[in-house]
């Protein structure tokens, strides 16, 4: 971003906003550092605020203390910084934290949407545009733009961006929708998308500390872009109930036109909830999706610190392709989220009937450090099977690693079927799976007395180890017949009743995961370094860990 043009009397150059653990919830005596071009260390021109990401103002609206116990920081670049690639990192008394990529420039304008604002002003902090709707299309804004939303704005219909003719940001350039410090842009419709990206033709675009709220997409990604920190549900009184996810993308779309919005996107730290209506809600509409068309070769996205609650639209992250279908490059890293009370599916990875593509639906998809409360809810329209994670598709060639991961509960008494992990085997079926999986360090608890996995139709893993299985309703249960070295024990969480799923200092999944899987799996889902003696599930026990967070 420009270190330069701010213009509110504070800062100098744009407003950045980093979530991490252990920052701590005030500044007191620690600091944020722009380590600039030239390996200069600079202090923030400003800092607007420095507290827990509970998505309370001036931050917010994500809620990401209560479930991944973060800190949220929002300052300003200083104006010395010199141009080119750098870094940000913060000081906490006298620990220096991870680093961050950053890009100074002196290129591109901040601009400034407030109400009173004239849509025919140059719109900068004393002369600011009236409307986000004017603000991001194509005769306003440009490559390396960010437009800061800093009054309590709410639109109340569908929210393009770009135009017929594309507005692409460039690598370094990316144009940015985000609400100034202590305000809050939402954007609502009640009969379509709400931020929505014209043809998916736009290409480079950030939104962040947005609300969305819509029957259809909430915020509709751009290739190369970036979703962090925003609030999705559905508008109250209305059922999302659109083929599409709240957060979606998808490629080759729009064939003539060679477009896409998945390359590379990262999905971060948003909080989606209440997005769908069980028994409502079409099976076509889900909480994610991310979908590729057209035999289309897209870079995977990502997607990572994300809290899904309470979601009706089936599958919480769902990952699906048909027809003609194509290709992710690179690892599709899904990490560190929590999925909770979701209809159908906590994780989804299926085709329905790849035929027109002999190669299939193919890749690498990395699910790790996840914990799923209760996936496989019921609903009549499409989910009445209760699985936690599933894994299908004839000439779905994927290859699926599941590490790590945790899961409390799953299923649903009102489903046909209930089980915590399926890979479907049926030859000669549409539903039968192609690929590849493998499955190490994962915690899977009952709460139900339902069975683990299938008796029918289901078949192995590829390669498994280290998995524990547990019911606190029939703890002799029979185990997945396939997990020869399967634990069967009380994984012993610190309290499952206030869904706290870190490990008491008894529990045997402490030390006792396969070490071969720690170069991904290098941290848990609170940012705790794993030793080299890896436990099970998505939390590393440590005896001087902080006070445990609650899901």
């Amino acid at each position: 971003g420009p270190k330069t043009g701010l213009g509110d009397g504070l800062g100098e150059g744009c407003i950045v906003t980093v979530w991490g653990s252990n920052l701590g919830d005030t500044q007191g005596e620690s600091r944020v550092v722009i380590k600039d071009s030239s390996g200069t260390d600079r202090e923030a021109a400003y800092i607007y605020y420095w507290k827990k990401a509970d998505g309370a103002r001036p931050g917010g609206p994500s809620d990401l203390y209560s479930s991944h116990g973060m800190q949220e920081i929002a300052f300003s670049i200083p104006s010395s910084s010199l141009d080119g690639p750098g870094k940000i990192y913060v000081e906490v008394n006298g620990e220096v934290s991870n680093e961050l990529d950053f890009f100074v420039r002196s290129t591109g304008t901040i601009r400034f949407v407030k109400t009173g604002g004239t849509d025919s002003g140059i719109g900068n902090w004393s002369s600011p545009w009236a409307s986000v709707s004017y603000a991001v299309r194509g005769n306003t804004s440009g490559p390396g733009d960010i437009i800061y939303i800093a009054s309590d704005i709410t639109d109340t219909n569908s929210v393009y961006y770009g135009s017929v003719r594309a507005l692409d940001g460039y690598e370094n350039n990316h144009i940015a929708v985000v609400s100034y410090p202590g305000f809050l842009y939402t954007v609502r419709s009640t009969s379509n998308g709400a931020l929505r990206n014209y043809y998916t033709r736009n290409d480079y675009w950030v939104f962040s500390k947005i609300r969305a709220e819509s029957v259809a997409s909430t915020i509709s990604s751009s290739a190369f872009g970036r979703i962090v920190g925003c609030e999705h549900k559905q508008p109250n009184g209305y059922h999302a109930n659109a083929a599409t996810g709240a957060i979606y993308c998808t490629a080759g779309e729009y064939p003539t036109q060679g477009t896409n919005n998945c390359d590379n996107l990262k999905v971060y730290g948003n909080y989606i909830h209440d997005y769908g209506t069980p028994n409502v809600t079409s099976n076509l509409a889900h909480a994610t999706y991310f979908s590729l068309r057209s035999d289309y070769a897209a870079i995977a996205p990502e997607v990572g610190w994300n809290r899904l609650e309470n979601n009706g639209a089936r599958f919480g992250i769902h990952v699906y392709d048909e027809h003609n279908c194509g290709e992710f490059t690179g690892n599709f890293d899904i990490h560190d989220n929590l999925v909770k009370n979701q209809v159908g599916a906590g994780i989804n990875i299926g085709t329905q009937g790849c035929s027109e593509n002999p190669d299939g639906f193919r890749g690498t998809i990395r699910a790790y450090n996840n914990i799923l409360i209760n996936p496989g809810k019921y609903s009549s329209q499409g989910a009445t099977a209760g699985h936690g994670i599933m894994i299908y598709g004839k000439q779905n060639f994927m290859n699926v690693k599941l590490y790590n991961n945790t899961m409390y509960g799953y299923g649903d008494d009102s489903c046909t079927s209930n089980d915590a992990f399926v890979v479907w085997y049926q030859p000669g079926s549409a539903y039968h799976f192609d690929g590849r999986v493998e499955m190490f360090n994962n915690i899977f608890v009952d709460t139900h007395n339902f069975q683990y996995t299938p008796s029918t139709n289901e078949r192995a893993p590829d390669s498994f180890g280290h998995n524990l299985w547990f019911s606190t309703k029939n703890p002799t249960q029979s185990l997945p017949t396939w997990d020869t070295n399967a634990i069967n024990v009380d994984p012993l969480f610190v309290s499952s009743a206030s869904e706290n799923f870190r490990l008491t200092e008894d529990s045997q999944a402490i030390d006792a995961g396969d070490n071969s899987v720690l170069p991904i799996v290098k941290r848990d889902i609170f940012a705790n370094l794993r030793d080299s003696s890896i436990d099970i599930g998505a939390c590393e026990y440590s005896s001087s860990a902080p006070i445990p967070f609650t899901c």
